[in-house]
């Protein structure tokens, strides 16, 4: 097992079948694809090309692989019905998110900005031209593209294992073909109520897994706890029936969009948006504690509670 810290987390690599020496080689290969990325996306990076496009505010060429990632971004916000929408990062500086996270780094005494009302759509918000090979920030909007990108990560990573392997970065996570032959890979849900505990294991073979839930990255200010998924439809951290919510899909960065989107969305859209979203299936953890499964999802053991 190789890992190495990146993106405000801790990435694991797992090659069972591979010798000591050819794992550490891949680690390493793995740490560069998320230190490119981490540098060219980064919010919290002044020189990183993100950042650079979120203070211009006109026209700024990019490479056609980062171009690729804002229409993806596009693509995804329509999918959802604007519940994915990168045009969140005013919001999250608002709500205090204004550096990278660990814990305690961003609790503070008084309370942050006010969110804003809801955030403008993506169409609005970035302006792309292709034949120039060119893209362009609204003033006063800050894109913030951080879940997908590390899942983008983890699928470039993904590229790279060997027959049997898997990558982990902190809730999104690829596993390719099988752990040990004809078991798959398994995949614990933790229990958003007691991080100690079990929610769900789940069987998992060729897909990314994706989870969000706001104790994963949350805050205090002002004695109010905050997090850091945002509501494009309130522009403050997300009021969810839902305390955890988690995807299987056929990329990482597909599960990572669609567990946000969903987690934001509620109960009562989050089965259809996972099924029109081309999502496997997944695990809704209601905050009552009621545990659903959603779509295609093998489970492989679950509590008898949880809460």
């Amino acid at each position: 097992m190789g890992g190495f810290h990146a993106m405000g987390t801790e990435v694991t690599v797992l090659a069972p079948a591979a010798s000591a020496i050819e794992e550490a080689a891949l680690t390493r290969a793995i740490a560069a694809i998320f230190a490119e990325l981490e540098g060219t996306f980064s919010r919290f990076r002044r020189t990183s090309l993100l950042s650079r496009l979120n203070r211009a505010n006109q026209a700024l060429s990019l490479p056609p692989e980062v171009l690729a990632l804002l229409d993806r971004a596009g693509a995804y916000f329509e999918r959802t019905g604007g519940l994915f929408n990168p045009a969140v990062g005013a919001s999250l500086r608002d709500a205090g998110y204004d550096r990278s996270f660990s814990p305690g780094a961003l609790d503070r005494p008084t309370s942050p900005g006010a969110a804003t009302g809801s955030v403008v759509s993506l169409a609005e918000a970035l302006r792309i031209d292709h034949e120039r090979g060119t893209a362009t920030v609204r003033a006063g909007v800050e894109i913030d593209l951080g879940g997908i990108v590390k899942g983008l990560a983890v699928d470039r990573a993904a590229a790279l294992l060997p027959a049997n392997g898997a990558v982990d970065a902190g809730g999104d996570v690829y596993l390719k073909g099988e752990a040990e032959p004809g078991a798959g890979w398994l995949v614990d849900v933790e229990d958003p109520f007691d991080a100690s505990r079990v929610a769900m294991t789940l069987r998992v073979r060729d897909a990314g897994v994706a989870t969000s839930a706001p104790n994963r990255r949350q805050w205090r200010c002002a004695g109010h706890t905050l997090h850091h998924l945002i509501d494009p439809r309130t522009g403050a951290p997300a009021r969810s029936d839902l305390a955890q919510m988690t995807v299987v899909a056929r990329t990482a960065e597909l599960a990572d969009v669609l567990a946000k989107a969903a987690f934001v969305a509620g109960s009562d859209r989050a089965t259809s948006l996972l099924a029109d979203g081309g999502a496997r299936g997944g695990v809704m953890i209601h905050r009552s504690g009621v545990v659903e499964t959603i779509g295609d999802v093998e489970v492989v053991d679950e509590p008898a509670s949880l809460g």
